[in-house]
């Protein structure tokens, strides 16, 4: 049992009530402002009590419970909490696989001399992360990465649990195939639909017919039905892009307006590839037409990126190239792919001009928060204050 899965309980929501104490047993929902198109990124479990979840439509959370209080994102301010949760994770092993902001595996295989059982390395991270964070983390520990994520999501929340072989034999059997590693929900419908609902009837169903419907993963999903998963954890960022999108409360076609907004998003997108300590090779815009229809334009560069102003560049030419300038639109993206970490490539023969100034910007938002500076172009930003 060496696999450690740790997962922050509602991140976004808990680190608001955190620097919030009168939020505190409340329902908080992170994400879009009722009224807007916007979407639930994390609610905390007094909102998930009402059927608020993730991803939800902001107007369907709010029909669902009306007495929520919503907060729009502070993505800044996650980062370096996760990274405070991360510095913690990496006392404890070298070999870490990041899923996402709040959430990793670890294998602490070679960890036993120094920390002691799987469960003690465990009861250490969740003890240190509440101590210095004031956060819980739920920590899932098994054999494998699938029953480690099992266990996790089977302890939350604020839970420590060891998946041993004897609860296994009692809980995978019986467990809905939309909790298996990968399956979606319009792939959990399907099987549904064909009489599949848990990973024992999943394993009884003819193979000819579990082929069509779950196409070359078929092998995958049976293997993690068995309770079996061959896959290391991998100490390399499994991370493919960085990005940030808006949805607009109004189609928006003013010209300006959409380039000031591409600016914006490059600095937010910029911000989070420094912290990472990330540079991309890949810069995509996203535009969705109000008949959402959604269309895409990139650039590769043989040279990485992490500067505002040089990612805002080339999504500027690619919005200018797109043949959308001063057409509808009703949403917009940028995102940053094909990462690398940036000390593993070799610097450039001339130094990028904006990288002191974005320096600076960055000590200002770490010491003083997102908002206490911003580029002056952004300052009369009117579709960020509809």
């Amino acid at each position: 049992m060496n696999i450690l899965h740790c997962d922050m309980d509602a991140f976004y929501a808990s680190i608001e009530q955190r620097d919030h104490p009168e939020l505190i047993g409340r329902p908080v929902i992170v994400g879009g402002l009722p009224g807007s198109r916007g979407v639930v990124s994390t609610c905390s479990y007094e909102a998930r009590e009402y059927g608020v979840c993730s991803a939800m439509p902001s107007k369907q959370a709010y029909h669902l419970c009306p007495q929520a209080v919503f907060i729009p994102p502070h993505i800044e301010k996650y980062i370096r909490v996760s990274q405070e949760v991360f510095a913690i994770l990496h006392r404890y092993s070298p070999v870490i696989e990041a899923l996402s902001i709040d959430e990793a595996f670890l294998d602490v295989s070679g960890c036993h001399r120094l920390f002691g059982s799987s469960a003690q390395i465990a009861k250490l991270i969740k003890n240190d992360v509440l101590e210095e964070t004031g956060l819980f983390i739920s920590v899932g520990i098994a054999a494998n990465k699938f029953l480690a994520k099992l266990a996790t999501n089977l302890s939350k929340p604020n839970g420590l649990m060891e998946l041993s072989n004897d609860q296994l034999i009692e809980i995978l059997p019986s467990l809905p195939v939309s909790e298996i590693w990968g399956i979606g929900g319009k792939t959990a419908q399907r099987l549904n639909k064909a009489g599949i609902y848990t990973a024992a009837d999943l394993l009884e169903f003819p193979r000819v017919k579990l082929e069509s419907l779950l196409g070359s993963n078929t092998d995958f999903y049976i293997q993690l039905c068995s309770g079996q998963d061959s896959r290391p954890v991998l100490s390399r960022s499994d991370r493919k892009s960085i990005g940030n999108e808006i949805t607009f409360p109004i189609d928006l076609s003013d010209q300006k307006e959409i380039e000031q907004l591409l600016l914006d998003l490059s600095c937010q997108v910029a911000y989070r590839l420094r912290h990472a300590s990330l540079i991309a090779h890949t810069v995509t815009i996203k535009m969705r037409t109000p008949n959402f229809q959604t269309f895409t334009r990139s650039q590769t560069l043989q040279q990485g990126v992490d500067a505002d102003l040089t990612i805002y560049d080339i999504a500027l030419n690619l919005y200018h190239k797109s043949g959308l300038t001063g057409k509808h639109l009703r949403l917009l993206g940028l995102s940053c792919s094909r990462l690398l970490e940036r000390n593993l490539e070799q610097p450039a023969l001339f130094a990028d001009e904006n990288d002191i100034l974005d320096k600076i910007i960055d000590d200002m938002k770490d010491k003083f928060g997102s908002s206490a500076i911003k580029r002056g172009s952004l300052l009369h930003n009117k579709s960020r204050n509809r």
